[in-house]
């Protein structure tokens, strides 16, 4: 299996191109399509995965693709499952560039396994120490204790994926130079527009978080990715081309290889 698959950031620094930093590719029925999709249309694509069983499979099928890279998951929802997956995760982490989805959920739905997920988040960002690498973070209703623990394993440059914390606590993560990745949904809610408009340009990112986000009452795929580009574009003020280009800018800077 090919672990660095895709492109390389440092050669994205020269093209602008579309980037959707969050999407789960391996959910939808038709990933292969999907897929093909964004390869035609240069839609660079962080495709997540919930588990180290699943991006065996998502890297395995992706290795011949430029555009879409798979991410090595443990997701907080999943904790009881990923538990039993940690000694994969350790073993095929060092020649891993995405990781993701990864964190902690302290939401109705997580809190039953609060205590196994904060267990495994702290063996995760023990494993992320070697080097840096472009991760993709859950923080629902835990957002200052995720950050804390970035802080206290010195994971540099994490991107929060769809955001929906405190204005404070929004204000610490950035200015420990960490990114704020925005999706449709977070520009329909009025809760997620007021922390939009807080989001600095040196900290923006896009997302489409497909399947569980939607756009205009359908799933949302990497194939609308410019949707949400257009719609934020319009909420910040920024001409659409200068928005691609410090999305594209803040990627090459979330994910590469010099500290």
């Amino acid at each position: 299996m090919a672990a660095r698959e895709g492109l390389s950031l440092h050669q994205e620094r020269g093209q602008d191109v579309l980037i959707d930093s969050h999407c789960h590719v391996d959910q939808f029925p038709n990933p292969e399509e999907i897929v093909r999709g964004c390869e035609k249309n240069s839609i660079r694509v962080v495709a997540v995965t919930n588990l180290p069983s699943d991006f065996v499979v998502a890297a395995d099928r992706l290795k011949d693709n430029k555009y879409v890279s798979a991410a090595i998951g443990m997701h907080p929802l999943m904790a009881a499952k990923a538990i039993r997956e940690m000694s994969a995760f350790r073993r095929l982490i060092p020649q891993i560039d995405y990781v993701g989805e990864i964190g902690l959920d302290y939401s109705p739905e997580g809190v039953a396994t609060k205590a196994v997920q904060n267990r495994l988040f702290d063996e995760v960002l023990c494993s992320l120490s070697d080097r840096h690498r472009f991760v993709t973070i859950h923080s629902r209703r835990a957002e200052s204790e995720v950050l804390s623990r970035l802080e206290a394993h010195h994971i540099e440059r994490a991107v929060f994926h769809w955001y929906t914390g405190s204005t404070s606590t929004l204000d610490r993560i950035v200015q420990s130079g960490h990114f704020i990745s925005i999706n449709g949904a977070m520009l329909r809610s009025s809760n997620g527009l007021t922390l939009v408009r807080r989001v600095p340009r040196e900290a923006i990112l896009v997302e489409t978080d497909g399947p569980f986000s939607k756009i205009a009452d359908r799933q949302s795929t990497p194939l609308e990715v410019m949707t949400v580009y257009e719609k934020l574009s319009a909420e910040k003020g920024w001409p659409l081309p200068e928005l691609i280009e410090i999305v594209s800018g803040n990627f090459a800077r979330a994910a590469s290889m010099i500290a």
